[in-house]
């Protein structure tokens, strides 16, 4: 009976603590996440977006909850499981840019959906397995002006998001990837 429940905290241990080396373990590159479009819009409504956007590898800094410690100084502190910070927020203010007249800068607002490659909303899913996924929340930011024309009367707008991702229920490491979509609209 012993043996079991020894047996059974082992791999409750080691789970979280395999899952979390292999993604600390995994090389990946580092990438840049803002977008500024080469172009601006030149239209009035033209929507000016990434075609891909790459997030920037999760950082042993954001997933861990204490600092650095070489030592414990409660030897019961040596059997609990590790203590991970789950939820991962990033900002990406510069996704989108439109051209509007300047009547409407502040009647505009962003909406945005994440659907993983399997199809299921709010997630992103893993490249190795479709049914490995990390659930996101898109967070609109203010919409900002950029600058303005005076010839056409016309605005510059930029506006993004904030991306909360929850990875406690990841279970492969490597990349995630979803289709995002923008819908900038006037009230």
């Amino acid at each position: 009976m012993l043996w079991h429940l020894t047996k059974s905290w082992k791999r409750y241990l080691l789970s979280p603590i395999a899952i979390s080396i292999a993604i600390l373990a995994y090389p990946q590159t580092r990438t840049v996440a803002q977008f500024i479009p080469t172009v601006e819009p030149t239209e009035i409504y033209q929507l000016a977006t990434p075609q891909r956007l790459k997030i920037p590898p999760i950082a042993q800094s954001e997933i861990s909850v204490t600092a650095k410690s070489e030592s414990v100084t409660n030897p019961g502190d040596l059997l609990a499981p590790p203590q991970f910070n789950t939820l991962i927020v990033r900002e990406f203010p510069n996704i989108w840019q439109m051209r509007v007249p300047v009547d409407q800068v502040n009647l505009l607002y962003a909406t945005y959906e994440m659907k993983a490659e399997n199809g299921r909303s709010n997630v992103i899913s893993s490249e190795q397995r479709s049914s490995s996924v990390v659930q996101v929340v898109l967070e609109p930011l203010p919409i900002i002006e950029i600058s303005r024309d005076s010839n056409t009367n016309t605005a510059l707008v930029q506006g993004g998001f904030r991306l909360k991702m929850d990875v406690s229920g990841s279970q492969v490491a490597g990349q995630y990837t979803g289709e995002l979509a923008v819908i900038v609209d006037r009230r």
